[in-house]
């Protein structure tokens, strides 16, 4: 059976198209299998009128794009997967030969591939059923009597394209775990690939601070979240009153943007932060690389479900220390390093005592930043992701 020399990767969305941890991973996964000689094929929607339908990145990577129901229109709800699957279904049919693999990230992309029977990886990033709401608001809103409906349904379709995926791929134990409530047995065989980035770009630098703002900061928390309630901006925002009563002229900026904006302003302005928390909004990758190098500390401050954890991966490689919750995945990559990078619970309170406690001790920081910029470079690097990757494709191969 010959080696896969082509990789079909089934999404949502993907980077730079639209921004996000599941793009990205998408993306420069497949820029990591094109240097090693593959030929990747992205299809994913169109998410703008002008992105071309088929383009060759500069990575090489090809991506094919298809229409999808606007969600401004009344025929959403009923349109969006059927439309999905339909182009999804064209792009399998190009995809028969025995050196081909498919790869799908997104329930919804891999219905097709489950129904055609075409073998797959699958690479179980999150549970798409409990995200659906709390992810989408700033979106789309759904009426509350179909809410329960759409969280079932999703829920059937993730038992469905994972008990039909030939393997599975989890990025963490808190995935797994996850996975074993739709699939014990699946969960215990899959196969525990982190997730992966550029430890080359994301790498420790001498890097001045951002602006003024944050050059009289005498230490810079930063964070990089989507502003929705998971994610635990409110809670961050929060803490601060009291870190800022122990350690003056602390600053925390703040990237991102989502449906919470308003109120997150809000909170900034009743609890008199104006000077000491920044919002601001998207930024660049290159910009994001900058604020990592130049911060004090990274927090996050995630209230449930962080299936890996890109930002703190990011934030150590470029030897910056991160201070997280204990919400899934990240206490796996933090308690290696330090025990006190994770906080005692997702509350205010705990934020701000577990932000006192390691901005107090500078040794510590020092410590942590190295031991955790090894740690990602040794297990998180493209290179060694994609190589564990071809292993599972030259499996499905080899099966036939």
């Amino acid at each position: 059976m010959p080696a896969p020399t082509r990789v079909l990767m089934l999404t949502n969305s993907v980077t730079p198209d639209l921004l996000g941890g599941l793009n990205r991973y998408v993306r420069e996964l497949s820029a990591a299998l094109v240097r090693k000689g593959m030929h990747v094929t992205v299809a994913t929607k169109r998410v703008r009128p002008e992105l071309a339908m088929h383009e060759v990145g500069d990575d090489g990577v090809e991506i094919h794009r298809y229409e999808v129901t606007p969600k401004s229109s009344p025929h959403f709800l009923v349109s969006y997967a059927p439309r999905i699957a339909a182009a999804v279904w064209r792009e399998l049919g190009a995809y028969r030969g025995t050196s081909d693999v498919v790869h799908a990230h997104y329930p919804v992309s891999a219905v097709p591939a489950a129904l055609r029977r075409v073998p797959y990886v699958y690479t179980f990033h999150a549970p798409v059923h409990r995200e659906v709401l709390s992810e989408r608001q700033g979106s789309y809103r759904l009426p509350r009597a179909l809410e329960r409906s759409v969280v079932w349904g999703v829920q059937e379709m993730e038992s469905f394209v994972t008990g039909r995926a030939a393997r599975i791929a989890l990025l963490s134990e808190f995935v797994r775990n996850e996975l074993a409530s739709l699939h014990p047995g699946l969960a215990r065989n899959a196969a525990l690939i982190p997730g992966g980035l550029d430890v080359r770009r994301f790498a420790p630098a001498s890097t001045p601070r951002q602006d003024r703002w944050a050059e009289q900061a005498t230490r810079l928390l930063f964070t990089a979240r989507r502003l929705t309630p998971r994610m635990g901006i409110l809670e961050l925002v929060r803490a601060m009153p009291a870190v800022v009563e122990l350690f003056p002229g602390t600053r925390l900026a703040i990237a991102g943007s989502g449906g919470l904006q308003c109120r997150i302003e809000r909170e900034i302005r009743e609890r008199g932060l104006g000077e000491t928390v920044r919002l601001l909004g998207r930024i660049s990758d290159d910009e994001l690389v900058r604020w990592y190098r130049s911060s004090s500390l990274v927090v996050m401050p995630t209230q449930e479900l962080e299936g890996f954890g890109l930002t703190t991966a990011e934030a150590l490689a470029c030897g910056t220390p991160v201070l997280g919750t204990p919400a899934g995945a990240t206490p796996e990559i933090l308690e290696p390093i330090d025990p006190r990078l994770v906080t005692r619970d997702t509350t205010p309170e705990a934020l701000a005592e577990g932000i006192v406690s390691v901005l107090g001790d500078d040794d510590a920081l020092q410590r942590a930043g190295a031991t955790g910029r090894r740690l990602v470079a040794e297990t998180m690097g493209w290179d060694t992701v994609a190589e564990r990757y071809l292993e599972l494709y030259a499996e499905l191969t080899a099966r036939g």
